[in-house]
């Protein structure tokens, strides 16, 4: 096959790079994947599926010892948790061994297992091979951020990307940094039977989240026995001669030490753009991300971007839409924008905490006219019925059950509940619509279970309507209590 001249070449073979090279071979478009490792990238080998196997794993064994027995009588149960972190490895290389070469094949789509780099502006070196692109997807995705904490590389220390190689959970583990992995895997390995003690360098968890949902979580999970410092910065490790480490913290400016067998560090991603030569591509980026247009274009007009390797929204989901936006924009010409107003989050927690457009802060910051509908899951008889834990929902919509311009929940499955809000925000379905819908009972979505809709029942009708009504038919109308 001619190497010199191809329709799109992709860079990267992990959820935007897939994303974009499946839509291209679909349309029939000649197309190579360059990837040099194993084709799913960070979320089917180091990130979402091992993650939560894991916490699925933590959760039946958390649910065994502590949760609701439902009249059901279990003597003393005992729960061997080694061999928890094999049956993670077992279901990754399950879901991660599909046939995805196969299918890359079958669209048309040629692998070339091999690193990539740009030779110039339109050319792309993987190995031995010249790859000249009319059009090209930089979709290389992110690593680990890593503190410079002094002593960290001596001492040792785990990532996303080693986490998984554990025999077993360890007996105690500490975790730099309270983010979405930090939080997750805090939970995951407390209910394992690991001592946990997360360090976090803000005054709070999760701070992409609500603020006070994510407190409500961190109140939750700290009844369960995860440890929390906030306003700890890490300052050194070492490792003793038993092999643990020792980490020595700057909290609330004095000095405290904390030890452990396991040392994990979970303080953000950074873009992986540092080998590909992106000088020679003239395109602009570094660990921060690749500089793009709205429509996901680079300062090179013939060279677009998508995925963590931007630096923006490094979730799966998003990384996905915005690899087949990119083919979308540079092979068809549509020059669209890319959305973000209705991207939406989950931290896997049990309860869950997630999110979609704005929370109640923001829409305070911005001056904007709304209102905030509170609700509580846990009321909701589905989640009744299966003793589901405390949580809260926000949803934020223009007045009168209007537009609605963003929702965060907290409770169990709130991944999937909040998927009602994000359609919503996406084509405009205002909040009243979605209050009106007939839901089946007993499921969990929220909706249904807003206040407010008298009130927008009476603003729609306008002033004196209800009394009108009463009054032509004859009704009494309840009378006021005094």
């Amino acid at each position: 096959m001619d190497d010199r001249r191809w329709d799109l070449v992709v860079i990267g073979g992990g959820a935007a790079g897939n994303g974009a090279a499946r839509l291209a071979g679909k349309l029939g478009f000649k197309c190579a994947m360059i990837e040099r490792d194993r084709i799913g990238g960070t979320c089917t080998w180091v990130g979402c599926v091992p993650s939560k196997a894991l916490l699925q794993a933590a959760g039946l064994c958390w649910q065994l010892r502590h949760g609701p027995h439902f009249g059901l009588r279990l003597h003393d149960p005992q729960v061997d948790s080694s061999g928890a972190m094999e049956w993670v490895r077992e279901i990754t290389n399950r879901i991660g061994g599909g046939p995805s070469e196969a299918k890359l094949a079958g669209l048309g789509v040629e692998l070339v297992r091999e690193s990539a780099a740009f030779e110039d502006e339109r050319t792309v070196l993987a190995g031995n091979r010249e790859l000249c692109g009319r059009r090209i997807v930089i979709a290389t995705g992110s690593r680990p951020a890593v503190p410079p904490i002094e002593g960290l590389q001596k001492a040792g220390y785990l990532t996303n990307l080693t986490l998984f190689d554990l025999p077993q959970p360890p007996r105690s583990m500490i975790i730099i940094g309270g983010g979405p992995v930090g939080i997750e895997m805090a939970q995951a390995f407390n209910r394992l039977g690991t001592d946990v003690t997360v360090l976090e360098a803000t005054g709070r968890i999760l701070p992409a989240d609500d603020a006070e949902l994510a407190e409500m979580l961190r109140l939750q999970l700290a009844e369960e026995g995860v440890h929390f410092t906030l306003n700890a910065t890490a300052t050194e490790v070492e490792r003793d001669e038993a092999g643990r480490r020792i980490v020595t913290a700057s909290v609330d400016g004095r000095v405290q030490r904390f030890e452990a067998e396991e040392l994990l560090v979970a303080v953000g991603r950074e873009a992986a753009v540092d080998r590909i030569g992106l000088e020679r591509a003239g395109v602009s980026g570094g660990p921060e991300g690749i500089a793009v247009n709205d429509r996901l274009q680079t300062a090179n007009p013939h060279i677009y971007a998508a995925g963590d390797a931007l630096g923006r929204w490094q979730f799966t989901h998003m990384a996905t839409i915005e690899g087949k936006h990119a083919v979308r924009n540079a092979l068809l010409g549509e020059d669209e924008p890319m959305r973000y107003d209705a991207a939406g989050w989950c931290t896997f927690t049990d309860p869950e905490l997630a999110s979609v457009g704005i929370n109640e802060e923001q829409a305070q910051e911005r001056g904007l006219d709304c209102e905030v509908h509170r609700i509580d899951p846990h009321r909701i008889d589905r989640a009744r019925i299966e003793v589901r834990p405390p949580g809260a929902a926000r949803v934020i919509a223009e007045p009168n059950g209007g537009r609605i311009l963003g929702a965060q929940i907290l409770a169990s499955r709130a991944g999937d509940i909040i998927q009602e809000f994000t359609a919503a925000i996406s084509h405009g379905i205002p909040f009243r619509a979605l209050v009106e819908e007939v839901h089946i009972y007993p499921t969990l979505p929220i909706a249904h279970y807003a206040p407010g809709q008298t009130d927008w029942l009476l603003a729609q009708k306008g002033p004196g309507w209800l009394e009108r009504i009463m009054r032509e038919g004859g009704f009494s109308g309840r009378e006021e209590q005094q």
